[in-house]
Order: structure tokens, then C-alpha cells, then sequence
């Protein structure tokens, strides 16, 4: 019988001795999955801490790109103020630029016609040259 025990003990002892190499191997597993994952965590730490940065520097960008649009729009609707407290001139009837096409053949100058006409000096220089008949005395 003590062969009989013996044999069983040292089946025991054998069984314990796989189970704790089985156990060592799986603990070293565990251990590279372990080291692998905490290496994966910390690039995904730089990775959040480089876009952070990154996006702390775009939103600088953009409030200064705000600052400047902000800037841009006031500078627009002061000249658009400007332009409107400007009295339009009014609209010359069709009938009307036969007399200033009249007044242009009798010689009347550019600044007059900006003045008596209502015109602005850009009307005024381009019906001069289209009804100058060759006239060039007061353009430019």
C-alpha cells in the first residue's frame, strides 16, 4: 500500500508542478498583455495631450480671426454709413440727358454738369466722351 501511496503523491506532486509552470506561463502573459496595453495608454495620453495643444492654438487662431472679421465688419458698416448719409443723386429722366447731351455740345464743362446736373463726375467725363465731339478741354 505504500507503493500505492507513493505513487499517488508523487502523481500529485507532478500534477501541482505542471499546474505552477501553467500558471508561471500565463502569469508572463499576462505580464507583456499588462505592458503592452500601459504603453498603448500612454501614447494615447501624448496623442490627447497633442490635441489639446492643438486645439488650443486653433482657438487662438480663430478669436483672432473673429477679432479681425469683427474689425472688418464694423470698418464696412461705418463706410456703408458714410455712403448712406450721402444724399443719392437723383436719377436723370431719359428726357433729361437730351438736355445735358445739349448742354455738352454747347460746351459746358464737367464740373458743371456734376453741379447743375445732378450727374457724378464719372456720368459726367463718359457722356462728355460720348457726345464731346472730340472735346477733351475740363476730362480727366
Amino acid at each position: 500500500m505504500s507503493e500505492y501511496l507513493l505513487l499517488v503523491l508523487a502523481g500529485v506532486v507532478v500534477f501541482v508542478l505542471a499546474m505552477l509552470v501553467w500558471l508561471l506561463r500565463q502569469q508572463q502573459t499576462l505580464k507583456q498583455q499588462f505592458q503592452s496595453l500601459d504603453e498603448r495608454v500612454q501614447r494615447s495620453n501624448e496623442d490627447v495631450a497633442g490635441l489639446c495643444s492643438a486645439a488650443v492654438a486653433v482657438d487662438r487662431r480663430l478669436a483672432a480671426n473673429d477679432s479681425r472679421l469683427n474689425s472688418i465688419v464694423d470698418q464696412v458698416n461705418t463706410q456703408r454709413q458714410t455712403v448712406t448719409n450721402v444724399a443719392p443723386a437723383e436719377p436723370i429722366p431719359a428726357s433729361g440727358y437730351e438736355d445735358v447731351i445739349q448742354k455738352i455740345r454747347n460746351g459746358v464743362g464737367i464740373e458743371e454738369l456734376v453741379r447743375d446736373c445732378g450727374l457724378t463726375r464719372d456720368e459726367a467725363v463718359l457722356l462728355m466722351r460720348l457726345h464731346g465731339g472730340g472735346r477733351r478741354s475740363g476730362l480727366g
